[in-house]
């Protein structure tokens, strides 16, 4: 089963287990954006599609928030734009961008300020990602980022507006520290819907 239809049968279960009973307790949310790398330089140019995700969050105390967070996410492999020498022994050669299609998982919890429709908050949490580059041309296929699964932190900070009685208009500002064997950092940008039971 595809990232986007575990995100989507996520969020569906999500509004038939939470109801309106809980008092506003659980919220249910969806956010696409765009993705910078940030492992040596920050550009706003350098803003890319997509980061995409999708999340349940629980109020274990007032303005305190439990987040879980699946999502999916494209980045370029740490070699992109570099000119190499391939072991073929032709001319040197300036890779291409050697894309990695990006799912992870996290858990965060977040502190909340109210006024009135408006909310901010600061968030950090832990989770998974699993990096799958894309094909590539088997003469550069050495030079993309490894298959693997890492272990990663985050951070952030967010806003929302309230449209209607419980649902918010977000816009989140995230920082993805993987430790993968490359060692990357990633900001995205995201903007998206909340609501709340």
């Amino acid at each position: 089963m595809s990232l986007q239809k575990k995100l989507g049968f996520g969020v569906l279960t999500g509004f038939l287990v939470a109801g309106p009973s809980l008092a506003q307790s659980f919220g249910v949310g969806a956010t696409i954006g765009v993705v910078n790398d940030v492992s040596e330089r920050f550009h706003v140019e350098e803003f890319k599609p997509r980061d995409l995700n999708a999340w349940v969050d629980y109020e274990v105390h007032e303005k305190v928030i439990v987040r879980a967070t699946l999502g999916t996410l494209r980045m370029k492999g740490v070699n992109a734009g570099q000119v190499v020498t391939p072991p073929s022994g032709s001319s040197s050669v300036t890779l291409p961008d050697l894309t990695n299609h990006v799912d992870y998982g996290t858990l965060g919890v977040s502190y909340e300020f109210a006024e009135g429709g408006f909310t901010s908050g600061l968030f950090a949490g832990f989770g998974g990602y699993k990096i799958v580059p894309d094909a590539a041309d088997a003469a550069i296929a050495n030079y993309r980022d490894p298959h693997e699964t890492a272990f990663g932190l985050h951070g952030g900070v967010d806003g929302g507006v309230q449209l209607v009685s419980r649902l918010t208009l977000m816009i989140r500002l995230t920082y993805h520290n993987i430790r993968s064997s490359s060692g990357r950092s990633l900001l995205t940008a995201n903007t998206g819907l909340m609501y709340r039971f």
